[in-house]
């Protein structure tokens, strides 16, 4: 029983981030408790006190989350429970509360918190200044707008860190496969990502061989993107170049 407590201990740590900001919960747990000394109203304490304490209490319990295993066959998602939390809600509410009953020290106390857990988000390497009004790479924006048919549809083959942002920027470019192939977990197998993304050098035959199949009227790779023999040896001509990408285009199946 100990044991599963303390796997119970560690999905909460991290599921509320212990090991990056671990504000967030102290912030929730001080509404809380606050709450539940001020709070006189019954049927916001049934909502903001009671049932997200209830939560946490059957949450720790290893009697709990044997019961649920076993009913649900799968203790992967058991950290799903901390969803209901309402730990927007109750923070915000107990942090007004507090606020409206102490005017000072309130705000004192809710600007605090607010710098404690913020963060500079232009700090993230996630973030980069928008290149355009779409808020896409301008390479993805230029290589479709140069491909892209007036009318119907054609199919392309992009490097792996292009997909999803052709298919947002045009419904005129159809792929071989979309973003299933990047997740990892999802563990799907595809014989054109394979030859794509995962040889170390194209073989250039089987790979003109998989284009065809779909057809892809354009392939796009990147200039360093190692082939065994030119895509022009196959019926493809050099059609343009966008930064880093090479856009080769099937001869014989643009017209």
């Amino acid at each position: 029983m100990w044991g599963i407590f303390l796997e119970s201990v560690v999905i909460f740590k991290n599921y509320m981030g212990f090991h990056e900001n671990g504000y967030l919960v102290g912030i929730y747990l001080f509404a809380l408790l606050y709450l539940w000394l001020t709070e006189k109203n019954r049927s916001r304490r049934a909502v903001f006190v009671y049932a997200p304490t209830l939560l946490l209490v059957l949450f720790f319990c290893p009697l709990f989350r044997k019961v649920f295993v076993r009913v649900l066959d799968d203790s992967e998602t058991y950290y799903r429970l901390l969803w209901l939390l309402q730990m927007s809600l109750v923070s915000a509410y107990g942090l007004i509360r507090l606020c409206g009953r102490h005017r000072r020290i309130g705000l004192v106390v809710i600007s605090v918190a607010i710098i404690a857990c913020g963060n500079y988000v232009y700090d993230s390497e996630h973030i980069t200044k928008a290149q355009n009004a779409y808020h896409l790479p301008q390479e993805a924006v230029d290589i479709v707008d140069l491909i892209e048919p007036e009318e119907g549809r054609i199919t392309v083959l992009v490097p792996a860190d292009l997909i999803y942002y052709v298919r947002q920027y045009s419904t005129k470019i159809e792929l071989p496969y979309g973003r299933e192939m990047l997740i990892a977990r999802w563990d799907y197998h595809h014989a054109m990502y394979e030859a794509m993304e995962k040889a170390e050098v194209i073989e250039t035959e089987s790979f003109v061989e998989l284009t065809r199949e779909y057809p892809c009227a354009y392939v796009v790779l990147k200039e360093d993107r190692e082939t065994t023999k030119p895509l022009s040896d196959y019926g493809f001509a050099l059609y343009d170049q966008v930064g880093d990408y090479l856009i080769y285009q099937d001869q014989g199946t643009v017209q």
